[in-house]
């Protein structure tokens, strides 16, 4: 399952995190809002790109092209993801391991390291992106994973490896700045708070605890082999992860299920159980989709060789 992969591929060009928090467009144009509170109106760069239909503020995550453009592209994304990423930017320490740092620790255990993400088209309103992984002893040997742009570049920033975006696509949704605003005096102390509730119980029935629960116990009933009681777990999944609010193309289960595959995947190389990775190709297509259906075949096909 190896693939050919060239780092300095001329179709992509190197960017990096701006500090934004959110987005929106209305009659007065585009509007980037900044961590510090200032404000950036832009324009876009491609003349044929049209009017930017009105839209309420929504959590985004902004690349600049570190190229003689210094084009903006913002990825509209949850909040969650939004946050974290400032965190790890800003070195904010969070009490718990979030699912980005496990997935790190995941990919180095099973002997990889990440070596860049891109971001590599753009499909309706839905941006894609792509992992990178290199073979720790052989980077010849190279295989590569779909994931939301939020995940990717949330991966990328705490692996510290580069975030490249394709060339077409920067120049024809980039952003310019044309005005910056002086930063209201509102301006970040949001962050901090969002921060300290990280962690923090509300006393309300929460909808996460309920998710991870239910992936606990199906994961306990794989070990157990009880995939019936599997299945039941994962119906329960699958119907607390359903929102049509979403901005994003996949599931925000798909981290929590990539968690449990590695662990499964583990478990698949020692036993050589194909009933079991079956299973885990099942609930990779129900959660998220084929696209991530890949991850157990390939790591089970490199273990093999």
């Amino acid at each position: 399952m190896a693939e050919s992969f060239n780092e300095n591929d001329s179709d992509y060009v190197d960017s990096s995190v701006v500090e934004a928090v959110e987005v929106k467009s209305s009659p007065e144009g585009f509007m980037i809002k900044m961590r510090d509170g200032k404000h950036l109106r832009c324009a876009h760069n491609n003349p044929q790109g049209g009017q930017t239909p009105d839209y309420a503020p929504h959590p985004a995550i902004v690349l600049k092209m570190e190229d003689e453009t210094g084009l903006l592209l913002p990825i509209i994304v949850l909040e969650m993801p939004s946050v974290l990423l400032m965190a790890a930017i800003r070195n904010v320490q969070i009490a718990r391991p979030t699912m980005y740092q496990v997935v790190r620790e995941m990919v180095d255990k099973m002997g990889y390291k990440v070596k860049v993400v891109r971001v590599t088209k753009r499909i309706h309103e839905a941006y894609f992106a792509r992992l990178y992984l290199t073979k720790v002893d052989d980077e010849t040997e190279c295989i590569s994973f779909d994931l939301r742009p939020s995940d990717a570049i949330n991966i990328a920033v705490r692996c510290k490896v580069p975030i490249q975006v394709n060339k077409y696509l920067a120049y024809s949704d980039g952003m310019k700045v044309v005005e910056s605003a002086k930063p209201s005096m509102q301006g970040s102390s949001s962050d901090g708070l969002i921060f300290k509730e990280l962690d923090r119980p509300s006393g309300q029935p929460c909808v996460e605890t309920k998710e991870f629960n239910l992936v606990r116990n199906m994961l306990i009933a794989i070990v157990e082999e009880r995939y019936r009681d599997a299945v039941l777990h994962n119906g329960g999944i699958s119907s607390l992860s359903f929102d049509p609010r979403r901005t994003e193309h996949n599931m925000r289960m798909d981290l929590y299920i990539i968690w449990c595959l590695v662990i499964i995947i583990v478990r698949v190389s020692l036993v050589e159980n194909m009933q079991v990775l079956r299973f885990v190709m099942y609930i990779c297509v129900v959660n998220c989709s084929a696209t991530i259906a890949n991850i157990p075949v390939s790591f089970y096909l490199l273990k093999q060789n």
